[in-house]
Parts: structure tokens; sequence; C-alpha cells
């Protein structure tokens, strides 16, 4: 594939691949939702059951991490392998003898696991906003899938191996699913142990059965949270899976970790000496420039000293591109934002834009805010210009739960990110009602120099209406400082 031809296609949402894939796999699995099985796919969302039934199949797979990625893009050879995996299972199943699909069926699967490793099938750390680095499954990982599918009572296990809740939400819910089988009743027991936490003071210990009827492919069961009024730091529970019963066998994860959020520690940390996190989700920088100017700020109260630690690694760039570096950047007291330099190699190659993953650590005197990690690109100035930039929103359509609170919506700056341009946004109508739906919404978003991806955030209201699938208008408008705006300047968010 030719430069040009790379960097005039635009990347494909997991969501969309999903959704396509999920009409054209209908039928061929049975009802399994993405919500039991990946830790950021929530429940309700038009995408759950597609993913879930893809996942049964080993057409679509998930990060080692316990995520799906949702949001995530992939590229055009990762859309191939989906659309080959799924022309594939059509095609075996509706050439295969009932005798022989399982065994075809098995063998595909083993098939998907092998293509997921092979295939490194994952976004990247180029564009994912968290910077997370998402790895093929591993080997074990594989194993577990070809073993599952080999048994026709399945396998069982917990979705992810870490949980999280906050202290005072008064319960834990663990979810464990069963894969590759779902012949006849099977059972498995769990049981809690401490950890950092103590039972009877922070949680209560218990344990029990997990029972799947024939053709059930996900439980659910309730760790009861205590909450006290002591800053004692977050602190863990151990949770274990044993004897499997009725054909079923346990696979990977089969033990997981429960961590107690502090509440008390969060709460009373964050007024007292706010938080340290990046300016921006993402930065941009020309290649023809000798440096990006990496923005660091403080959030909350800044009446002590505080340092914070970043450091960078590759994504798609080389260190010909880039020279790597870390290092600790001090907040006297006041001191609201620092900024760090990365050091960039420019070259008269026609290579296509390169990618740096940020990161924040080790904060002291301070907590780590909601975004530690961001993502640089070194842009091509072989291919393209670098200016001012054109400001849009990142999709059209934006999803949000009711039940969250908010809705979060990205704004891009693409083009060029020099100097620091701003536009306004706001809310603007749709059929969610104003007020009983959601607060009216408005404010200025300002892009310093090499910034290209922010955010605002829209408040949700709950009401005890079944009114899922309302809409709520986004629009930008008046950019300044040199930028234009792009298309699409107007966005929906879907609230279910």
């Amino acid at each position: 594939m030719n430069n040009k031809s790379f960097h005039s296609f635009k990347p494909v949402s997991l969501i969309a691949i999903g959704f396509l894939l999920g009409i054209a796999g209908t039928g061929l699995a049975s009802q399994k939702f993405g919500s039991s099985i990946f830790a950021d796919v929530k429940s309700g969302m038009y995408y759950d059951e597609a993913i879930g039934e893809l996942n049964s199949l080993g057409i679509i797979t998930g990060y080692e991490n316990g995520n799906f990625g949702p949001d995530d893009f992939i590229t055009r050879g990762q859309a191939a392998v989906l659309l080959k995996r799924l022309r594939d299972e059509i095609k075996g199943m509706s050439a295969a003898e009932p005798s022989a699909s399982l065994d075809r069926s098995s063998e595909r699967n083993r098939q998907a696991s092998r293509l997921a490793a092979s295939a490194s099938l994952n976004s990247g750390a180029s564009t994912s906003s968290q910077g997370d680095e998402s790895e093929p499954e591993e080997e074990e990982n594989e194993e577990d899938t070809a073993e599952a599918a080999a048994n026709p009572a399945g396998n069982i296990r917990f979705t992810i191996d870490k949980f999280t809740v906050d202290e005072n939400k008064g319960s834990a819910q663990i979810s464990v699913v069963r894969t590759g089988g779902e012949e006849g009743s099977v059972s498995a027991e769990y049981s809690l142990e401490d950890g950092t936490a103590k039972s009877g003071e922070d949680y209560e210990v218990s344990s029990g059965v997990i029972n799947f009827a024939g053709g059930e492919t996900s439980k659910m069961f309730s760790i009861k949270i205590n909450e006290d009024e002591v800053s004692e730091g977050d602190e863990t529970v151990k949770i274990k899976l044993s004897n499997p019963s009725g054909g079923a066998k346990l696979s990977t994860p089969h033990s997981a970790v429960l961590t107690i959020k502090d509440n008390e520690k969060s709460s009373s940390s964050s007024s007292a000496n706010g938080s340290i996190e990046f300016s921006a989700l993402a930065y941009d920088v020309a290649e023809s420039a000798s440096g990006a100017e990496i923005t660091v700020v403080r959030n909350g109260s800044s009446s002590s000293k505080a340092t914070v630690t970043y450091s960078m690694n590759s994504g798609t760039a080389t260190s010909e591109n880039y020279t790597p570096s870390s290092g600790t950047i001090s907040f006297a007291a006041g001191e609201t934002a620092k900024s760090f330099k990365v050091k960039i190699t420019d070259n008269k190659a026609i290579n296509g834009n390169k990618t740096v993953n940020l990161s924040l650590s080790s904060p002291s005197g301070a907590e780590l805010g909601s975004v530690k990690s961001a993502v640089m690109t070194i842009v091509d100035d072989e291919v393209m210009q670098f200016g001012s930039g054109s400001l849009k929103f990142s999709r059209m359509t934006f999803e949000a739960l009711e039940s969250d609170g908010f809705a979060q919506a990205e704004v891009l700056r693409i083009g060029g990110a020099d100097g620091s341009v701003s536009v306004e946004y706001s809310t603007d109508g749709g059929t969610a009602v104003a007020v009983q739906d959601y607060e009216v919404t408005t404010g200025t978003i300002t892009f310093g120099p090499n910034e290209s991806k922010k955010t605002f955030t829209v408040k949700l209201l709950a009401d005890d209406q079944n009114d899922s699938g309302e809409k709520i208008n986004l629009k930008l408008k008046n950019p300044i400082g040199g930028a234009k705006l792009g298309n699409p300047s107007d966005a929906t968010v879907e609230v279910y």
C-alpha cells in the first residue's frame, strides 16, 4: 500500500464493525452480552449483545486486561481479519452437517484464537486516548479458548481479574461467564479471602455456588461492602472460583482481586492538594519543529508543593523520530501549569505520522487526575501542512448512560496545532428535555500549542421514565485564533 492511500484511509470504529458483524451474525450464537465479558462494555448499549455473541464465536476478541475498547479505532488490516472470520463462520456453518458442526466450530475457535495473537488485533497505543499498550492474548488464554471450544459443558471464569468498587457503594457486583459450551447445568463455587481488607470491617465474607442452567452463559454475585469514616487507603479482597461440576472446567482467570476505593482518601486528598494531569488527551507536533511543549496542569487546590514524574515510550515512532526522556515536574505553591519538552528529529522520508505515548506517575503532594496518559503525534511534514488547524467533534454520535450522570464529548483539532485557538460549545435541543433530562451546557474549549484533543461534559439528570434513546444535540461555533470549523461541527448524544 502506498503512503498516499494509507493516509487517505479513515480509521473505522470498532463499534461500527461490531454493529455490522452483529447484524450479520445474529442467530449464529445463543444470546450473550458483551457487558458480562468486558469491563468497559456498558449494559444496555446497542452493541452489547452483538459483542457478546461474536466474542463467543471467536470472531472478535478483547484486550488481555479484560477490556474490549468499544470506541477504539481499527485499521483496514484488522477489519479484513474480522470480516474473514465472519465469512469463515457463516460458510462453515452452512456447509457443515449437523454432526460435524461442533467439530468445525471448535476448530474455527482455535484458529480465531491463533489469529488474534498473530494479527495483534488491537487498536494500538497510537489511537488510544488512555495510552494503554494493548497486546495480543497470551498463550495461556489461547489454550483456554481451545479447551472451552472442545468442551460442550463449557469453561467457567471471571470476566476480568481486577474489579473495583467505591467504599460507599454498598456492594460490588462480580461477573462470571461460561464460555465455549453451554450444554446442561453446571456450577462452580466462589469464596472470599482477606487481602489488605479485613472481613467484618471492610466487607462481609461470604461463599456460595454459581449455577448455570443449560444455555446460560453469564451470572453475577454480590459482595457486601462496609463503609467507614477512616482514611485507610484502598484495600483488596481476594476472590476465587473452585470445584466446577456438571462437566464444566475452570479457565483463566479463575482468581481475581477486588479493590475497595477509599472515599475518605480520595475526597480529602483531592480537596486538600488537588490533582495533576495532562492539559489535553492528545498532542500534535510538526516533524519539522525542533520539539513539542507538553503542558501538565494542577487542578483544585495548589496551596502546597507537589511533584509528578513524566515518561514516554514509542507507539509507532522510533528513536529516529524523537528523543525519549523522563523526569520530574515540580509545582511550587500556587503554580497550576508546567511543561516539559520532547525533542523531535526531522527527516525527508515520506513515512507517515508517528506516535509517542506519554505518561504521568508517582505524584507527591497531589493526586493524579484522570488524564494521566496521552498520545503525541509527530505529523509528517512531507505529507501534510501544519497550521492552526480546524476544530470538530471526533464523531457525529456519542453514547451515554443516564445512570452515569454525565455525557462526555470529544473535540479534535486537526490539520495543525500551531498557537492557541478556541471554540464555543453548547447543547442545542434534541428529543431529550432540557432541565428534565439534562442541564443546558455552554462554554469555551481552548487549545494551547500542540494540543489536539479535549473534552467537555454535559450533566445528565435521572428520572423514573422509560425514555431510553433520547438525544441531545451538540454544537460548535465561533472558532477564534485562526482555526476554522471542521466537519462535523454538530453532534448528538444518545442517552440510554
